[in-house]
């Protein structure tokens, strides 16, 4: 009987230190995992293209086309507010190559606003167009 409380008290004293060893290991990996190099990704930009939009059909064909651009990370399309609303890459493409996409679908650009400004437009009724 005296052996095996011996021998528990012997563990449980042995103990403690094995664990100080572990969380010793454990910060060490946790520092070493920290410092490997993680891929840099690009900057996340935001734009507002204020642009003339006729009807849904002419969001539909931004939102089908400028989506597929590369960098393109979020968009929203407004028929109402008349803007294109990009969140993209800047590593990967520029607020340049986005307005000369939308432009080459045939809408013009008219400006930017900041990220939450509003715009407001007159809408124009009667347009040519064919839907």
């Amino acid at each position: 009987m005296k052996k095996t409380i011996v021998i528990i008290l012997a563990a449980l004293i042995a103990l403690p230190a094995s664990l100080a060893v572990s969380a010793a290991e454990i910060s060490e990996n946790v520092a070493l995992a920290d410092a490997k190099p993680k891929k840099k990704k690009g900057e996340v930009k935001e734009v507002v293209f204020v642009v003339h939009l006729h009807c849904e059909n002419c969001v539909k064909k931004v939102q089908e086309n400028i989506a597929f651009e590369k960098g393109v990370k979020d968009m929203k399309v407004s028929l109402e507010d008349q803007t294109v609303a990009l969140k993209y890459d800047a590593s990967k493409t520029s607020e340049a190559t986005l307005k000369a996409a939308i432009e080459k679908l045939g809408y013009p650009v008219s400006g930017t606003l900041q990220p939450g400004q509003e715009h407001h437009h007159d809408h124009h009724h009667g347009h040519e167009h064919a839907h």
